[in-house]
């Protein structure tokens, strides 16, 4: 599940510069911090739908890596009890 500041129909809807205002984009403070550097400073130049659609778009491709990181560290190595 995906935080209400990070999820590309927040930002398709609000804008890229209403998610990175949210109070809790990420659950944590760091990953937070991060996401909302990132959303305050793509903003000011995402100043289209188009450019807003893309950064969404990026959105979910960066959710969907980190998804299938967190998916692969959970799997146990090849040879490994488990595997």
């Amino acid at each position: 599940m995906r935080p209400p500041g990070t999820s590309p129909r927040t930002v398709r809807a609000g804008g890229l510069g209403y998610a990175a205002e949210l109070p809790e984009p990420l659950p944590s403070p760091e990953p937070a911090a991060l996401v909302r550097e990132w959303l305050g400073g793509a903003a000011p130049v995402a100043a289209t739908p188009r450019a807003e659609e893309r950064a969404a778009r990026w959105l979910e491709a960066v959710a969907e890596i980190i998804a299938l990181r967190r998916a692969t560290r959970r799997r146990p190595a090849p040879g490994t009890p488990g595997w």
